[in-house]
C-alpha cells in the first residue's frame, strides 16, 4: 500500500525541532544548576571570609575594651550587595545572686550586649559579648570564638565586652574605647559587693538570637547547672560557693569569723569526770573511748572567741585551743587548765602571762597567730539535698516509713523501727521511748530531714560499717534542729564517730542534753557539721550531755559536757558530695563598651 501524500516529507523537519529543543533545554537545566551550585560557593566564601573578620574584629575589640589600645581598625571582607551592621540594643546579660541564709536576689549587672551582624541569606555570622557565634537559620548556632567569660580555680572573672556605634559598616570598622564600668567587687555599688562571696548561688543569664551556642559554652566551660528558655531565647546557669575542704581535725571548731566557744558549767565525762575535751582513735578496733586511754588531740578552733574564764577549776582541755579572736581563761585559782598551747589573734586575756600559767602541757606555749582558717556555709547543699530527696526516694522500698514518717507499728515490736541502705526522705524525726536502727550492713544510709531530729529518752543506733548521711533543713518553728534530751542516745559500736554525719545549715541550732542529773547524760556519736560560714548564727549547747566524734558550728557552749574527738576523722572527709558543687568563689565582673564606626 502506497503511502498518503505529504506524510513522509514532515518527520525529519518535527525531528530536528524535537532535537533542538532538547539540547536548548538540557543547556538551560545545566546553566540553571551551575548557576545554583555557583551561587552556593559564592555564599559560602563569602561566610568564611566574613568568619574570619570577625574573628579578627573580636581580637581587636578585645584589645580596646580591655585597655590595651585606645583605638583599632580592622578590614571587613564583602561581596557585592552585603555588608556588617551594628545592633546596638539586640541580647542582654544579667548577673545576680541569691543569699541562701537570707533568700532575696541582688542584681550585680544588667548590661545590653549588642552585636555586630553579618548576615547572607539565612545565615549570619555575629560578634556579640566579646565571642562570635555563627547562625545557619531556625534555632540552630555554633559558637566561632569564646565570650570573654573566665572561669578557673574558684574565681569567675567577666569583662563583658557591649557594643555600640554606627548602624551600617562598610569595608572597615574602626573601633574605639567608650566608658568601662567595674560592678563587682565594688563597695561604691553595695557594701556586700565583695570577694570572697560566701552563702550565695550566682546566676548569670544571657538572652540572644544565639542563646543556645552560649549554652553549650556554658555546658562545656562550667559545671554549672545550664537551663533554657526556648520560649524567650534565653539560657542561664546557676553557680554556687564552695564546700572546700570537709574533715574535722579538732573536737570542736567553727571556723568561721562568726562563732565562739565558751564554758559556762562544769564537764560531764561518763569515764573521765576532769575533761571538757580530749581525744580516743575508733580507727580499727571496736573498743569504744571508756576503753582506751585518752588522747589529748581534742583541739577547740574557733574563729571568734574562745572563754572559758567560767569553768570549774580541776575540768580541764586535754588540747589546745586556736582562736581568730581573742582567749579568755580568767585570773586566780579554780579555772580550767589547758594541756596543749594557747593560740590567740587578738588578745590573750587577763593578760598572756594568765594564759600561760593555765597550760599545763610540758612544751605548750602562748601564741600569737593570724586567724584560723575559713570554711564556707552548707546551706545550698542540704536545701538541694533535701528538696531531691523529697522529689525522688526509697521510701516507698521500705516498710518502715508510712508517708514520710517512721512507721513503728510496722513490725514487732512496736517501739521499734529499722531502716536499711537507700536515699529517704523525712517529714522529721520525733521519738518519745522509741528505739531508731539505721542497718548499714548491705550500704550506706542517706537520710533527708524537712524540719528537725527530737529524741525524748530515745535511742537511734547505726548497725553494720557503713556510713549514715543526715542532712537536716531545719525548717519550721522549732527551736532545735537536732535535740537528745539526758536519757537519749545517738551511738554505735565502738563509738565510731565516721559512721554517722550530720548537716546543716549555717543557722543549725542544737542540744545535746536538757540539763539536770541524776540519770544518764545526753550521748552523740558522730559529726555535726554546719558551719556557720560568714555571719551565720547556728550554735549548739551541751548541758548534761556529751559528744564523741566532732563539732563544726557557730557558737558551741559547754554548760554541763565533754567533747571526745575521735582522732579517726582525721582521715577522712566527711562530706563526699563535694565534688558535684560549682566551685566559684571570687567575681570580678565588669561592663567594657566600645563604638564601632565605619572607617
Amino acid at each position: 500500500m502506497s503511502e498518503p501524500a505529504g506524510t513522509r516529507a514532515q518527520s525529519s523537519p518535527i525531528g530536528v525541532v524535537l532535537i533542538i529543543a532538547l539540547v536548548i533545554s538540557g543547556t538551560a537545566l545545566t546553566v540553571a544548576l551551575g548557576s545554583e551550585a555557583f551561587g552556593s560557593t559564592q555564599n559560602q566564601l563569602s561566610m568564611e571570609r566574613a568568619e574570619k573578620s570577625m574573628t579578627q574584629l573580636d581580637s581587636q575589640a578585645a584589645m580596646v575594651a580591655l585597655g590595651n589600645s585606645r583605638v583599632q581598625q580592622v578590614a571587613l571582607a564583602t561581596s557585592a550587595g552585603d555588608g556588617y551592621r551594628v545592633e546596638e540594643t539586640t541580647g542582654w546579660m544579667n548577673v545576680s545572686y541569691t543569699n541562701l541564709t537570707g533568700g532575696g536576689s541582688t542584681t550585680i549587672m544588667n548590661e545590653s550586649m549588642g552585636a555586630i551582624v553579618y548576615d547572607n541569606g539565612d545565615q549570619e555570622i555575629a560578634y556579640q559579648g566579646g565571642g562570635v557565634w555563627r547562625s545557619a537559620g531556625g534555632s540552630s548556632a555554633v559558637m566561632v570564638s569564646p565570650p570573654e567569660f573566665h572561669y578557673r580555680e574558684a574565681t569567675l572573672t567577666l569583662p563583658l565586652v557591649t557594643v555600640a556605634g554606627e548602624e551600617s559598616i562598610d569595608g572597615r570598622a574602626v573601633i574605639s574605647r567608650n566608658t568601662s564600668q567595674a560592678y563587682f567587687p565594688n563597695r561604691s555599688l553595695d557594701k556586700n559587693f565583695t570577694n570572697p562571696l560566701e552563702r550565695s548561688a550566682v546566676e548569670v543569664t544571657v538572652q540572644s538570637d544565639y542563646y543556645r551556642a552560649w549554652g553549650t559554652f556554658f555546658e562545656q566551660r562550667t559545671t554549672g547547672n545550664v537551663t533554657y528558655d526556648h520560649s524567650n531565647d534565653r539560657v542561664t546557669v546557676d553557680l554556687i560557693t564552695p564546700l572546700q575542704a570537709t574533715d574535722v581535725n579538732s573536737a570542736a571548731a567553727s571556723l568561721a569569723a562568726s562563732g565562739t566557744f565558751r564554758v559556762t558549767g562544769s564537764a560531764q565525762s561518763t569515764c573521765r569526770a576532769d575533761t571538757y575535751t580530749d581525744s580516743y582513735n575508733s580507727t580499727g578496733t571496736s573498743s569504744g573511748y571508756c576503753s582506751q586511754a585518752p588522747g589529748n588531740e581534742g583541739d577547740v578552733v574557733y574563729g571568734n572567741d574562745i572563754d572559758i574564764s567560767s569553768g570549774s577549776g580541776g575540768d580541764n582541755f586535754y588540747g589546745s585551743l586556736v582562736s581568730g579572736g581573742t582567749v579568755k581563761v580568767g585570773n586566780g585559782g579554780g579555772k580550767p587548765d589547758v594541756g596543749g598551747d594557747i593560740n590567740y589573734t587578738t588578745a590573750c586575756q587577763p593578760s598572756v602571762a594568765d594564759c600561760q600559767s593555765r597550760i599545763t602541757a610540758p612544751s605548750g606555749t602562748v601564741n600569737q597567730v593570724d586567724g584560723v582558717p575559713k570554711r564556707g556555709a552548707l546551706d545550698y547543699l542540704v536545701r538541694r539535698t533535701v528538696e531531691e530527696a523529697d522529689d525522688t526516694n526509697s521510701n516507698g522500698a521500705t516498710s518502715a516509713i508510712a508517708g514520710d514518717s517512721l512507721d513503728y507499728g510496722a513490725a514487732s515490736p512496736s517501739d521499734e523501727v529499722t531502716l536499711g541502705p537507700g536515699n529517704y526522705y523525712l517529714d522529721r524525726i520525733d521519738a518519745s521511748g522509741k528505739e531508731i536502727y539505721f542497718d548499714t550492713t548491705s550500704g550506706n544510709i542517706t537520710l533527708s530531714v524537712h524540719e528537725y531530729v527530737h529524741l525524748a529518752d530515745s535511742d537511734i543506733e547505726v548497725l553494720g560499717d557503713g556510713v549514715v548521711f543526715v542532712y537536716v533543713e531545719g525548717s519550721g518553728p522549732q527551736t532545735e534542729d537536732l535535740y537528745l534530751d539526758k536519757d537519749s542516745e545517738i551511738t554505735n559500736a565502738g563509738d565510731d564517730a565516721t559512721q554517722l554525719r550530720v548537716f546543716g545549715q549555717a543557722n543549725f541550732t542544737g542540744r545535746i542534753g536538757s540539763g539536770g542529773g541524776g540519770s544518764d547524760p545526753a550521748k552523740y556519736v558522730g559529726v555535726i557539721y554546719a558551719p556557720p560560714g560568714n555571719g551565720g548564727t547556728g550554735d549548739v549547747n551541751l548541758d548534761f550531755g556529751e559528744v564523741y566524734g566532732g563539732l563544726v558550728t557557730g557558737t558551741t557552749t559547754v554548760n554541763k559536757g565533754s567533747i571526745h574527738y575521735d582522732e579517726a576523722l582525721r582521715e577522712k572527709q566527711t562530706l563526699t558530695r563535694g565534688d558535684d558543687v560549682v566551685r566559684v568563689t571570687y567575681l570580678h565582673i565588669s561592663a567594657n563598651r566600645v563604638n564601632v564606626t565605619d572607617g
